[in-house]
């Protein structure tokens, strides 16, 4: 747990330094060269369609999360039911139960299927949702600089239509990790809430009594380490040692 959480700090602060706030500075400056340039209605259809994809992506993401852990739950059980099966493979035979396994190894396989077919349902879901929310938010921007090259507006032409598309499809590069971001970065902070959960246990006892003095004397001789009367315990009724003298000569 502590070992999870670790690395879970370190993937969120990188995650956050070379994804999450390089995304929005982007987002912010196409959005200002679509205000500047071509007005407010741009800079609205483009912040709209930024904000439809990325709620769009969460919340599918988030339906998708129970149905992925659900898949690799079911994964790992036929697969422990394989392998428990082959490596009792002479029990099985000797008891007769081949036609059990078959039928318990079946239900897990029906399991692992129906959990799949749910997992690729709903990215099929998702992908078909995230490009036609593009799709709309890209139709719309280029009838809106349609609309203003054919009227002439403050002399805008073809290379502003190439312009706005370019820069749309600029923030489709890094919007399709969306999904992939935020399922990392929520199960960073599970990780990391388990790791402080456990931080926080109070532990057992951290009373530490030490009873008789440690001494250490100057001596010709070989060196050698004498216990007298060691008393050891976790608590006053739970004693280990108790009054052991022994001494350990050197070598």
């Amino acid at each position: 747990i502590v070992d999870r959480g670790s690395r879970s700090i370190n993937y969120l602060v990188s995650m956050t330094l070379f994804n999450v706030i390089p995304t929005s500075f982007e987002i912010g400056l196409v959005t200002t060269i679509l205000f500047t340039k071509f007005g407010p209605a741009h800079a609205a259809a483009a912040l709209g369609t930024v904000a439809a994809y990325i709620v769009y992506t969460v919340k599918v993401t988030s339906m998708r999360i129970p149905i992925r852990k659900a898949m690799n739950v079911a994964d790992a059980r036929a697969s422990g039911r394989a392998v428990d099966a082959m490596i009792n493979y002479e029990a099985i035979k000797y008891f007769g139960n081949e036609k059990y396994e078959e039928q318990k190894y079946d239900e897990l396989l029906a399991q692992y299927e129906n959990a799949a077919v749910d997992t690729q349902r709903t990215l099929s879901l998702l992908n078909f949702g995230q490009q036609a929310i593009f799709a709309i938010g890209l139709s719309s921007i280029m009838l809106l600089t349609t609309d203003q090259i054919i009227l002439g507006t403050a002399g805008k032409t073809v290379g502003d239509l190439v312009l706005v598309n370019g820069l749309l499809f600029q923030l489709s590069v890094p919007l399709n990790f969306v999904g992939t971001v935020y399922r990392e970065i929520h199960q960073a902070m599970v990780d990391m809430d388990k790791m402080f959960d456990l931080l926080d246990e109070p532990r057992a006892s951290t009373e530490v009594i030490i009873h008789n003095n440690c001494q250490i004397e100057q001596k010709n001789t070989p060196p050698e380490i004498q216990f007298q009367n060691v008393t050891f315990g976790y608590g006053k009724n739970d004693l280990l040692l108790k009054d052991i003298s022994f001494t350990v000569p050197a070598g």
